[in-house]
C-alpha cells in the first residue's frame, strides 16, 4: 500500500469515527428530551405541577413510572 493509500485509508476511518461519535452523542440528546417530556407529562397529570408550557397533555394514555 502506497504512502497516499494509507493517507486516505486514515482519512476515512476517522470521517467514519467522527460520524459515529455524532450519532451515538445526538441519541442521547433525544432520550433525555423524552425523558423530561414523559416526566413533565407524569407530574401534570398527578396534580404535582400545573401545565405552565400549555401543553395540555392527555392523562388518559400516561404511563406512570413506579414508585
Amino acid at each position: 500500500m502506497s504512502r497516499r493509500e494509507k493517507q486516505i485509508t486514515a482519512g476515512i476511518l476517522l470521517a467514519l469515527t467522527f460520524l459515529i461519535g455524532l450519532g451515538i452523542a445526538g441519541t442521547g440528546d433525544i432520550e433525555a428530551e423524552q425523558d423530561s417530556a414523559r416526566m413533565y407529562t407524569e407530574m401534570v397529570c398527578k396534580g404535582a405541577w400545573p401545565d405552565y408550557e400549555n401543553r395540555r397533555p392527555s392523562c388518559d394514555t400516561v404511563q406512570y413510572v413506579a414508585e
